[in-house]
């Protein structure tokens, strides 16, 4: 017979995180982190191509998103990610702002994706969206705030000048623009990819 459950039956039979839920959090939120850094070592590899790198892990993170958001339908799950994911990023090297724009991210996704109870679809993916446009937005901010400083910043990370330069112009010219957009496509059909992967799982739950 099939499963009468709902995601909302689901998350009110699973109320309140345990420590079980914390240790898949995190092991899930490495697992998405890892995904996005495989393209970024990728991507920097030119810097004209370094900003889409997230448009282009989005396309495979969505599915390690979606998994965490089924497995751990709970308020505050998502943010719980966001924290570690940062935290993991500024251990790794991350500029500071590139983990502050993880941990908005991952605040910001949790409050799209509201109640547990009421979530959706289409919610799921508009909270992935807006994950993968905080942690872009939060890389991309420091060129925002400091300029042509920015290259300067990347020299003393160990880069070259015209590489930094490069980072600067993509950012501070229309190419900005597009990359912000493409990023925020990249991060939708992501999302959308990584409920195509569950589809069967997502059916049982009434999504």
């Amino acid at each position: 017979m099939a499963s009468k459950a709902t995601i909302g039956s689901v998350a009110k039979e699973r109320a309140g995180l345990n420590p079980k839920d914390f240790v898949f959090i995190a092991v899930f939120g490495i697992l998405l982190f890892l995904v996005f850094m495989v393209f970024s070592i990728i991507f920097s590899a030119n810097a004209n191509l370094c900003w889409f790198t997230h448009t282009v892990g989005a396309l495979f993170a969505g599915t390690v998103f979606m998994y965490l958001a089924y497995r751990v339908p709970k308020r505050g799950a998502i943010a719980i990610m966001g924290i570690i994911v940062g935290a993991v990023g500024l251990l790794m090297g991350m500029f500071w702002s590139g983990p502050v724009g993880i941990v908005v991210g991952g605040i910001v996704a949790d409050l799209i994706a509201g109640d547990p109870q009421k979530r959706t679809k289409t919610k799921l993916i508009c909270a992935f969206a807006a994950f993968t446009f905080c942690f872009w937005l939060g890389q991309i901010s420091l060129i925002l705030m400091m300029g042509e400083a920015y290259a300067e910043m990347c020299v003393q990370a160990g880069m070259t000048l015209e590489y930094g330069q490069t980072l600067v112009n993509s950012i501070l010219s229309p190419m900005g623009v597009v990359t912000g957009a493409a990023t925020i496509a990249g991060g939708l059909v992501g999302g959308f990819i990584g409920t195509k992967v569950f589809s069967k799982h997502f059916a049982k739950l009434g999504m």
